[in-house]
């Protein structure tokens, strides 16, 4: 008989014995401990839920990476890399976006990565799915600084139990049963007869059946055990274990080229209200299955959970609808749908008015006129997990300067979409984290304490800095190793091919370029 190792506790029943034959008692109790290793399912995220944050802590210029757990209660790693100046303590603190800093363990000191210089490395405990953030503190000759860098701990898989470590447990198992039912026994059999007696055949009768009652004892428990896990199995599953959220894309019957996303999740319509990222609610991109056609949209709220936008001319195809979002909480994600369009859309826009003038977009083949970005770097190799710098400038036709203005209070975005659309990230010179999570975490801070949630109200509680104000803070965030116009750190969570869009806006005009990269296994 096999003994399967990754047995999911609800879904894979070992087979019940129809008697109590003690030959069979062994298996049985191999059976109710295999029954107890939990399995792993389908990982729920859009490639890596990893946050990496160029930034300035105090007098220090700096590059935050945090590398969630996948699984909660979990250890996040903390990596904390200062490009120049001379360190002598950094710290890394846990918040969650409910409880503050009053509700924070102390600070956990960074150590010092052997064999790299100024690279700093944290492990951090984090009980709670939802988000967090972690402050950063860097002291040293040129001063204090501090830093807040939110992501989202969420509970993505289960970790399947190593075959060696079950073999190593199934037998410790079975060795602590036997012991079990045999301490029973000789208490019955030797407890209350002279040293050096033999036992008569009543006591050793009634040694066998208190064994066989012990043994029977201890399976039922063990069995009670299995039923336990098997509620938390499924508890973790369905209450713990993240899920996108629901939502739908259609087209209008008529206007074949107005597309409404509808979010259908029950967890959304009692949630806490959206903020505006990059002065948006909603960051919708629509990408052709064979990457052919990008659009970077930004739909418009008509109800709690309704948004719309009117689409711009796009080839016909199917298209996979990617829209991002960040709660008050400072929660952020990316619903996901897929649409198809019959025929290739018309250029005039829907009486409705549903677009934005930040909407852009880019068809493969269509007349692009001038290409002014180009990659820096593309003669570089590039490794999955491995922490790299996307490298490209923006020239006229005579090799000058372009001189960028602000998207969105940004000075370009790049998107990242692996090509069987199992990874996409929406990135900019400071970074993957969340723009809106980080002034939602900071505005709850500023008293002391967190600010409440305004649940069920259209128009967020927290107030955040003005479209302006963050341009201006986040406006000269580069990496100061780079030469290049535009630089974007980042770590590739897969092996495989990618295709990138660099947006910039020059002379009122977004313009936006595509890229093919080539990512290959670290081994």
């Amino acid at each position: 008989m096999k003994i399967h190792p990754h047995l999911r506790p609800g879904f894979n029943k070992a087979p019940r014995s129809k008697s109590w034959d003690m030959s069979r008692l062994p298996v049985l109790v191999l059976l109710a401990l295999a029954c107890l290793i939990p399995g792993s399912i389908l990982e729920a995220h859009i490639g890596s839920q990893n946050v990496i944050f160029e930034t300035e802590v105090g007098p220090y210029p700096t590059r935050v990476t945090i590398k969630a757990p996948e699984v909660v209660p979990g250890l996040a790693e903390i990596f904390v890399r200062i490009h120049a100046g001379k360190v002598e303590q950094v710290t890394a603190l846990p918040v969650r976006y409910d409880s503050g800093r009053q509700g924070a363990p102390p600070p956990d000191i960074a150590v010092p990565v052997p064999g790299s210089e100024n690279l700093y490395r944290a492990e951090l405990w984090f009980m709670k799915s939802g988000a967090h953030s972690v402050i950063i503190s860097i002291t040293g000759e040129e001063g204090h600084g501090e830093v807040m860098v939110p992501f989202d701990a969420l509970a993505t898989r289960t970790l399947p139990m190593s075959r060696p470590l079950t073999v190593i447990l199934v037998i410790m198992g079975t060795l602590l049963i036997a012991l079990a039912a045999s301490i029973a026994g000789a208490a019955v059999r030797h407890a209350a007869i002279p040293p050096g007696t033999e036992p008569s055949t009543r006591r050793l009768w009634g040694a066998r059946f208190v064994t066989a009652i012990q043994l029977f004892l201890v399976i039922g428990l063990a069995y009670y055990g299995k039923t336990w896990w098997d509620e938390e199995e499924r508890d973790y599953q369905n209450n713990r274990l993240y899920e996108p959220m629901a939502s739908t894309a259609t087209l209008d019957a008529q206007l074949t080229n107005e597309l409404t996303l509808e979010i259908t999740d029950e967890r959304f319509r009692r949630g806490s209200p959206l903020l505006p990222d990059h002065g948006k609610l909603m960051h919708l991109f629509l990408i052709e299955t064979n990457t052919q056609a990008f659009a970077h949209l930004h739909p418009k709220r008509t109800a709690w959970d309704v948004f719309k936008t009117s689409l711009p001319p796009l080839p016909a195809g199917q298209y996979r609808v990617l829209a991002d979002i960040t709660h008050e909480t400072g929660f952020s994600h990316t619903l996901t749908n897929l649409i198809t369009l019959q025929s290739k859309l018309p250029r005039q826009m829907n009486p409705n008015d549903y677009q934005d003038p930040d909407d852009s977009w880019l068809t493969q083949g269509a007349s692009q006129g001038e290409r002014p970005i180009k990659r820096m770097n593309s003669d570089q190799p590039i490794r999955e997990g491995e922490e790299i710098e996307l490298e490209f400038t923006v020239r006229n036709a005579t090799n000058d300067r372009l001189n960028l203005e602000p998207y969105m209070g940004m000075k370009s975005h790049l998107i990242i979409y692996k090509r069987d659309g199992t990874v996409f990230s929406h990135l900019h010179p400071s970074g993957s984290v969340s723009m809106a999570s980080l002034q939602a975490f900071e505005a709850r801070m500023t008293e002391g304490r967190p600010q409440e949630i305004a649940y069920r109200q259209m128009e967020p509680y927290c107030e955040l800095p003005s479209l302006e104000e963050s341009t201006q803070r986040w406006w000269n965030v580069t990496s100061p190793q780079s030469e290049a116009d535009l630089s974007f750190p980042y770590v590739f969570p897969q092996a495989g091919d990618y295709r990138v869009w660099v947006q910039v806006k020059v002379d009122g005009k977004v313009l936006t370029q595509v890229f093919d990269i080539k990512v290959t296994t670290n081994d």
